[in-house]
């Protein structure tokens, strides 16, 4: 019996400790993948990579064979040009300036020019004649011997030009506007030939060839496009003539970089983490590719290919482990998903959440979901109970505040009236006043009668016609108005006592010194699913100040006691959900009238019962 106690201990001890679901998930993959792919990975790492290096530096250093040759061919037409030019430049050297025959022999010297400027592609060629030489101010492809001092030589090599060309970079350097896009500079590429006199030193003449360094630049681009490797033409000083990277044209090398690729040892070597190939070009230009030893990891195919093996080999396993290890677990977490999903408060629909906890399972031995399982059942029935307690509440909450701003309204309409009633007694009308007295009973007995907060529009358009009423026996001739509606739309419901407010407002302060007749137009009229009401009169206006002031109480949904009162009370109300949604736009001009547009949903009477004020 101890024993089986024992055992028992032990038993439960381990139950408990691999309870916990990330215990349990973490051992799956820690024996199924982590390991055996860990030590795969290390035994085939490094040959794989050695390997790896090994075939993308053969078809790197290829492609840099075929582009060198690309290049030097290049190089070579352009030596070739140069000695045709050559030629040319001892033909017109030789030529008298004074007799005719050296016109012709220009002419046909420049057409030479203009035509390897052509053919070859050229950026521009350049000849450079002492000023008394036929044509040297001719400013397209000939230029006064003085004039080379603008380009950029190496000093050493001007003095000492023997007979090969001089290759350098010319930064900034424009042609005539003629034969460019106007006078935008440009760094170009120079092969200049340089012909000195031997006896007294001085120089007969010189000619430059100009290469545009973008294309080098766009050559080594495309050779090594998508890749990390960079390719680059360099001078003997460092200079960089073309850069796979056309922004770094015209830059220096640093030092140390320009004394790897200038020794006489093998053509690759490696600084650092990069491998630098360099070749010798024909004109003593340097090309070299760096190709970092990250493009070479990032390319270890056969690694790739390695792990994927591995995966292929491995992954039935660890599938089945896991499966039989965590099916239980990811079948609980599905229906707990399933369960907070389909959970919406205010819905007492049952819950899929009890089957996860077994009636026979031991509350000590629980894990994260089963406690997850039972949490989420007592917060699923606390927030239904919660939310209809508040639902309630916000609903009441909701009627008596509007209850409220309508209750606000009344006596304010009714203390203006009265008014008016006071003043017609005043001034002995009583007659006017008795009419008054009439209409403020029909006024209210029709109010009254629609107790609810919405009513239809056509009783609407009734309480804004007896309110106008009221109003003609003060005001006589001076007020006039129409009341216009499309078909049908006065079956719609409205917020009550809308539209009496504004009417008010559009006598009011209609009414002046410089407008003593005002005309009030109502229109009613269909909108995208919603109703329009417009009230036009041209009456005295708002001043500008009052009207920024007015807009402001409509933005902010405000109901100031003071002011605005009538107008920013129907607005709150309005913009109810409960009330269509609703929104106030008013424009005025000063001396012309005012124009307010109401905008809400169409509401239909489909329950009239539901207006009701409970």
């Amino acid at each position: 019996m101890k024993k089986e106690s024992g055992m028992k201990k032990i038993s439960d001890r381990i139950r408990s400790v691999f309870s916990h679901f990330q215990a349990k998930l973490l051992l799956a993959f820690l024996v199924c993948t982590l390991l055996p792919l860990g030590t795969l990975g290390f035994i085939f790492y490094h040959v794989t990579y050695q390997i790896a290096e090994d075939k993308i530096m053969s078809s790197a250093l290829l492609a840099d064979d075929q582009l060198n040759v690309q290049i030097n061919d290049r190089i070579r037409q352009t030596e070739n040009v140069a000695d045709s030019i050559q030629y040319d430049m001892y033909t017109l050297s030789q030529t008298d300036s004074s007799s005719t025959q050296s016109l012709s022999v220009f002419g046909s010297v420049r057409n030479d020019i203009s035509m390897f400027k052509t053919t070859f592609g050229y950026y521009h060629i350049s000849i450079f004649l002492p000023r008394e030489q036929t044509g040297a101010g001719e400013g397209l492809y000939f230029y006064p011997l003085e004039d080379l001092e603008s380009f950029r030589i190496p000093r050493q090599k001007r003095l000492n030009p023997g007979t090969d060309s001089i290759w350098f970079y010319h930064p900034d350097m424009q042609i005539p506007f003629i034969l460019s896009d106007g006078y935008t500079a440009r760094d170009v590429i120079v092969c200049c030939r340089l012909l000195r006199n031997q006896g007294t030193g001085a120089t007969e003449y010189a000619y430059t060839i100009l290469i545009d360094p973008a294309e080098f630049s766009d050559a080594l681009a495309d050779t090594f496009s998508d890749t990390d490797i960079t390719s680059y033409l360099a001078a003997e000083d460092g200079t960089i003539m073309a850069h796979s990277d056309a922004s770094l044209c015209g830059t220096v090398l640093d030092q140390d970089t320009l004394d790897l690729i200038s020794r006489d040892e093998a053509e690759t070597q490696k600084a650092g983490d990069i491998n630098y190939h360099t070749a010798r070009l024909d004109n003593g230009w340097y090309h070299v590719t760096e190709i970092p030893g990250s493009y070479i990891r990032k390319n270890t195919q056969i690694l790739l290919q390695t792990l994927v093996f591995t995966l292929l080999v491995s992954l039935p396993l660890t599938v089945l482990v896991i499966i039989m290890i965590s099916g239980n677990l990811t079948k609980r977490l599905k229906k707990l998903s399933l369960a907070m999903e389909t959970f919406h408060l205010g819905k007492n629909t049952p819950s899929p959440v009890p089957e996860l906890v077994s009636e026979a399972k031991s509350p000590s031995s629980y894990d994260e979901i089963d406690r997850l399982g039972i949490t989420f059942q007592n917060m699923q029935a606390s927030l239904n109970q919660n939310m209809d307690s508040i639902l309630e509440l916000s609903l009441s909450e909701e009627r008596l505040k509007y209850q409220l701003l309508q209750s606000q309204i009344n006596p304010h309409f009714l203390y203006n009236i009265l008014g008016s009633i006071k003043t017609c007694i005043s001034l002995d009308r009583l007659k006017t006043a008795d009419e008054m007295i009439t209409d403020l009973t029909r006024f209210y007995r029709l109010t009254l009668r629609k107790s609810g907060d919405l009513i239809a529009i056509r009783d609407e358009l009734e309480i804004a016609r007896l309110y106008l009423e009221m109003e003609k026996l003060c005001h006589g001739d001076s007020l006039s108005w129409e009341i216009r509606a499309e078909d049908g739309i006065q079956n719609f419901l409205i917020c009550r006592f809308t539209l009496q407010p504004f009417l008010e407002n559009s006598i009011q302060h209609g009414i002046s010194r410089q407008t003593p007749c005002v005309h009030i137009s109502l229109d009613v009229s269909y909108g995208d699913d919603t109703v329009i009401i417009t009230i036009t009169d041209n009456g005295a206006g708002i001043a500008p100040r009052q009207l920024e002031d007015l807009r402001a109480t409509l933005e902010n949904r405000t109901v100031d006691y003071q002011k605005h009162f009538g107008i920013g009370n129907v607005n709150k109300r309005l913009s109810s959900p409960s009330f269509g949604n609703g929104t106030v736009r008013v424009d005025s001009r000063l001396n012309e009238g005012t124009e307010i547009v109401i905008t809400f949903e169409q509401m239909e009477d489909s329950d009239e019962e539901s207006n009701d004020c409970g």
